[in-house]
């Protein structure tokens, strides 16, 4: 598995193991099984149990796992359970101390997906980034809007208004560029069933320079991949933007009344080269 071209990642929780093999066939890039938030206290011993079983069946390298932050008083298990062959990297929910994550990378030698969801993992962003073992950033909303005492999620039946995230959004995109990393991952769209905002939400996220995105249910992934996709628009634009480049020999040209320089032409070469690599 490689971490890095991670795009769709569907959670499941640990306590349900009937669901591990039907989210394997969701048609997600990975999944996530999930310790932490969807695993109450009294059934973390038996989740363990189940899942170290489940793991032994697994190629190697094929699942990534979330587990309980830290400085929880499950750590250590998570780290055993993590130093399993199937496992291909570790998400780490309210990530904030460099050094146990330092730790953690030290202990089960896997790449970490730190979560950054709170006013203290923003403001150590980039040594988090930077923290030995880190792979990609993962975005975390909730969290974070539960810490700053945002108005988020709003009542059922109102719109989600996803504005109120581009700032630290923003922040993870530059930050993983700063430190060398991947693309980062988005948050989940927590309205289940609703294709078109998580497709519209997925997009904005591209636009803002995420490349992977968390899912909370199976019917979320089509709706995902859709969004990856480059858009019939996108396609069309791409094209005539190569046209007017080869014609000029690659000077700077005006295109449907808007300027055209090197960058643009840039990005209509990576709109046409995700084309070509879906054709294959």
């Amino acid at each position: 598995m490689d971490i890095n071209a991670l795009q769709t990642l569907l959670f499941v929780p640990a306590n349900r193991p009937e669901r591990f093999n039907k989210a394997l066939a969701s048609g997600a890039d990975a999944i996530i099984i999930d310790l932490e938030d969807a695993v109450p206290a009294a059934e973390k011993d038996a989740a363990y149990a189940t899942l170290a079983t489940w793991l032994k069946e697994q190629p190697d390298k094929s699942v990534l796992v979330r587990i309980n932050s830290t400085d929880s008083p499950w750590f250590n298990q998570d780290a055993a359970i993590c130093r399993s062959p199937a496992v291909a990297g570790i998400v780490i929910p309210k990530a904030e101390d460099v050094e146990a994550l330092t730790e953690l990378a030290h202990l089960t030698e896997q790449p970490l997906l730190p979560f950054i969801e709170s006013a203290k993992a923003f403001n150590q962003l980039d040594a988090i980034a930077a923290a030995p073992g880190v792979a990609r950033l993962v975005f975390g909303k909730l969290d974070l809007a539960l810490d700053l005492g945002m108005d988020y999620p709003p009542p059922a039946g109102e719109p989600l208004d996803e504005s109120v995230f581009l700032y630290a959004r923003s922040q993870l995109v530059m930050s993983s560029r700063v430190n060398g990393l991947a693309a980062p991952i988005d948050a989940v769209y927590t309205a289940i069933h609703d294709p078109k905002g998580l497709t519209a939400y997925a997009r904005q996220g591209m636009r803002l320079g995420f490349s992977g995105f968390l899912l909370i249910h199976p019917a979320q992934v089509a709706p995902a991949q859709r969004a990856l996709l480059p858009t019939s628009t996108q396609i069309t634009w791409a094209k005539h933007i190569l046209a007017a480049e080869q014609r000029e020999k690659g000077a700077v040209v005006a295109v449907s009344g808007n300027m055209v320089d090197v960058p643009v032409m840039a990005r209509a070469k990576r709109i046409m080269e995700t084309v070509e690599a879906l054709k294959k």
